[in-house]
């Protein structure tokens, strides 16, 4: 027959964790009031959830992910135009992960224009490079340098031009396509974060943390 300080000591804990499941309820009703007082602003709910997300990485963690994604998207054909970042292009040839904290140099400025002190025309203004090749024949080109075992890195095109992110798609689409194997690039570097009980990734999802306090 069970003790009554072992009764007493199991009536305390199941009060003690209604009292919480109770501030969890109150806190997620909160968050819920606040997100949408944001919404009637005209905020955007689910950029705001990421958000909330985000600030609980470290920036370490926070490039890492940029790069994963960009990743992930080049190689399902994704990018829309928009080509791999330098993380990404670093973690595809192999390259240990720059420290995000560290401040990058300025970009170099290109060089201006003599003054021409008003004597003859101004100098005209360099004309926009015309395409050569499509976006569909650069991620063909993409994929044979893969193939090839180019590095990202290679890639011939020049910033801006919609036909760097098609050979990117087609680079890193080739590559993905080679074996069973993730990648390397593919995986996370980072040690994963511990993991939490159902009841606390529940209430993180809804704006809380594990005390029930609301994000």
């Amino acid at each position: 027959m069970q003790s009554e300080g072992a009764r007493r000591r199991l009536v305390h804990y199941v009060t003690q964790l209604e009292m919480i499941q109770e501030r969890q309820r109150l806190a997620a009703g909160d968050f819920k009031t606040m997100l949408e007082a944001a919404q009637l602003e005209g905020y955007d709910g689910t950029t705001l959830k990421v958000v909330l997300k985000l600030r609980k990485l470290t920036p370490a963690q926070r490039a890492e992910r940029r790069a994963l994604e960009a990743i992930y998207m080049a190689a399902i054909g994704l990018l829309d135009g928009e080509a791999l970042p330098d993380e990404a292009r670093r973690r595809l040839s192999g390259e240990e992960p720059t420290n995000p904290t560290q401040p990058r140099l300025p970009d170099p400025q290109p060089p201006t224009a003599p003054a021409t002190d008003g004597v003859g025309p101004p100098p005209r203004e360099p004309q926009p490079t015309l395409p050569l090749k499509t976006p569909l024949e650069a991620r063909q080109e993409g994929a044979e340098a893969a193939d090839a075992g180019k590095r990202i890195y290679d890639n011939p095109y020049a910033a801006g031009d919609p036909c760097r992110a098609a050979w990117d798609e087609g680079w890193c689409g080739q590559k993905n396509s080679h074996g069973m194997d993730v990648p390397k690039a593919y995986q996370r570097r980072l040690e994963p974060k511990p993991k939490k009980g159902k009841d606390e990734d529940k209430d993180r999802d809804q704006g809380g943390d594990a005390d029930g306090k609301a994000a």
